[in-house]
């Protein structure tokens, strides 16, 4: 794994891309573009160090939600422009509905924007980096987030038809804010950021600022700790695909297999069988229910479990998931 440059430039991001993407600089790059420092430092150090076999693009979403939105995705073009990168600006519908996190559901449009644009084999790229990592971390632990939230960000995954990769993951954002001055890069400062109602800007404002004073490396401690966890959810994984195999009955599950397993190995089955059927893995609750009471209740009771568009039902000797 690549470690935190001791200062970042175009020559440090090139050799990061090598390490990433098999094929670099045979690919094709789409750069999430917001304007910030983040993504303006991203797409200036690609520019400079462009290949002539890599076909490079940006796109910018375009919320909404600020005053001076269309004004920054006129910037956002002119910074494309100036780079010589095929740019597209993309407005998206935030839900804005009352009890509901305006900053998730920002988040939940802008990756669908992104997923429904991304061409075959493209990477998509974000301008993810250290200091947003630890961020991240925290508030899933916060959260009370399982071990695959606090493995946090990972470096490439797959996303839509092609891949998500977070190449400045160990750069700090200090590290790109001096090479965008020294660059005389301009870029855009987001008032939402200042906004501390937000958990993520209340953190970056309030909490991290002294957390890094009395340990200046959090960040490079807290992304490894993330990167040990990450591997310890790949086990996990391992473990319950073959779990799952074993007590697979065409898209169903054996009753009896699962509960011969013991309880933890039976929840980590049961969470990556959901997730495998493309739905959202339920609350602690609600899995220890289809864990335990579902599984051990008799086999005429049909018992069932039902969140957020998902149904798990105990179906004679058989559980079974239905999507609404």
């Amino acid at each position: 794994m690549s470690r935190s440059p001791r200062r970042f430039n175009a020559e440090w991001l090139e050799q990061r891309l090598t390490q990433l993407l098999p094929g670099f600089p045979s690919v094709s790059l789409c750069v999430a573009v917001s304007g910030g420092v983040d993504s303006t430092a991203l797409l200036a150090a690609l520019a400079a160090r462009r290949h002539p076999q890599m076909q490079l693009r940006a796109l910018h979403i375009n919320h909404g939600l600020s005053p001076h939105a269309r004004r920054w995705s006129t910037r956002c073009k002119a910074l494309a422009r100036g780079f010589e990168v095929p740019f597209k600006a993309i407005t998206v519908k935030v839900n804005r509905a009352r009890g509901t996190s305006l900053e998730a559901e920002a988040r939940r449009a802008r990756y669908e924007a992104f997923m429904r644009r991304l061409d075959e084999n493209e990477v998509l790229l974000t301008a993810h980096h250290e200091d947003d990592q630890l961020e991240t971390v925290l508030l899933q632990l916060l959260r009370g987030a399982g071990i695959a939230g606090l493995a946090a960000m990972p470096d490439i995954t797959h996303f839509g038809r092609g891949w998500l990769a977070r190449p400045l993951l160990p750069v700090s954002r200090m590290q790109l804010e001096a090479w965008a001055r020294e660059r005389q890069l301009i870029w855009i400062d987001d008032e939402m950021n200042d906004d501390e109602r937000f958990d993520r800007n209340f953190m970056r404002r309030q909490l991290l600022p002294r957390l890094k004073e009395r340990w200046p490396g959090a960040g490079r401690a807290v992304a490894r700790s993330a990167r040990h966890i990450a591997e310890a959810q790949r086990l996990l994984n391992a473990l319950a695909l073959a779990d799952v195999e074993r007590a697979a009955e065409g898209a169903s599950l054996a009753v009896g297999k699962l509960r011969a397993l013991s309880l933890d190995r039976r929840r980590n089955a049961l969470r990556f069988w959901i997730m495998r059927c493309g739905a959202q893995v339920p609350n602690s609750a609600r899995l220890e229910e289809l864990a335990g009471p579902v599984l051990r209740a008799r086999a005429e009771a049909s018992p069932q479990v039902k969140w957020n568009g998902t149904i798990v039902q105990r179906q004679s000797d058989l559980l079974t998931l239905k999507r609404l």
